[in-house]
């Protein structure tokens, strides 16, 4: 799988996941106080005394999004944005586990589709939300964070990128974030190497979950919003 089919990216019914990825694996992202973010670079992993294994933590794998959820990285608790690489047999392995439903999901993985954010333009002290796309959020917990941690196959800074984004958004003027292109992720659809049961579950084929998130509407959170019980 992993190239989205034409006739799905054409659909209004399905939700479309997308990031940065290639041959080895997929990009996502997470905001973090400087202590975690220094012990993750240091040892290309997770861990340290700051970090807290039993609480639920959130990856993104829009770039837009986690500029949005950590202010471009300026909010308290989130002054550092890293980028994390995962192979796609782990991020399989990690939403096969996963469910998306109204509530919340499940208790140790999460899938959400939140409004997208736009990383090309701002919209007052944010990136720009896009009515008509979302966003995808997996919130892992338990053995599936602990996954995650132990399969993390590179870790990456973007702290600096990440202001530097906000700074372009807040001047207003099209020429700072052209100047900043050829920096940005290049972010494309992405089909999960899952079974298309597993798909549907979650919303990215055809079926009872695709049809209870349209029925919310494009642009509108689902029933287990981001906004609440998350690591930043």
């Amino acid at each position: 799988k992993l190239q989205v089919p034409k006739a799905l990216l054409e659909s209004e019914e399905v939700q479309v996941f997308e990031g940065e990825w290639d041959a080895e694996g997929v990009w996502v992202y997470q905001a973090f106080r400087d202590e975690i973010a220094d012990w993750a670079l240091e040892h290309q992993n997770f861990g340290g005394p700051a970090w807290n294994p039993t609480r639920m933590t959130w990856v993104k794998p829009s770039f837009a999004w986690v500029l949005y959820r950590s202010g471009y990285a300026g909010k308290p608790g989130q002054t550092r944005v890293l980028k994390v690489k995962i192979s796609h047999d782990t991020l399989a392995e990690l939403l096969s586990r996963c469910q998306c439903k109204e509530g919340g999901g499940g208790s140790k993985g999460r899938v959400q589709w939140d409004p997208a954010r736009d990383l090309l333009s701002g919209e007052g002290r944010e990136p720009r939300r896009l009515l008509r796309k979302r966003a995808i959020q997996i919130g892992l917990s338990r053995e599936l964070s602990e996954l995650y941690v132990e399969k993390a196959l590179r870790i990456v800074d973007v702290t600096d990128l990440s202001r530097r984004v906000g700074a372009a958004h807040a001047s207003g003027k099209k020429g700072d974030i052209d100047a900043l292109k050829p920096l940005l992720p290049p972010e494309r659809p992405y089909l999960p190497a899952l079974p298309d049961v597993a798909l549907q579950s979650l919303g990215m084929l055809p079926g009872d979950t695709a049809v209870w998130l349209g029925q919310i509407g494009r642009g509108k959170a689902t029933g287990g919003s981001s906004s609440k019980g998350k690591r930043k």
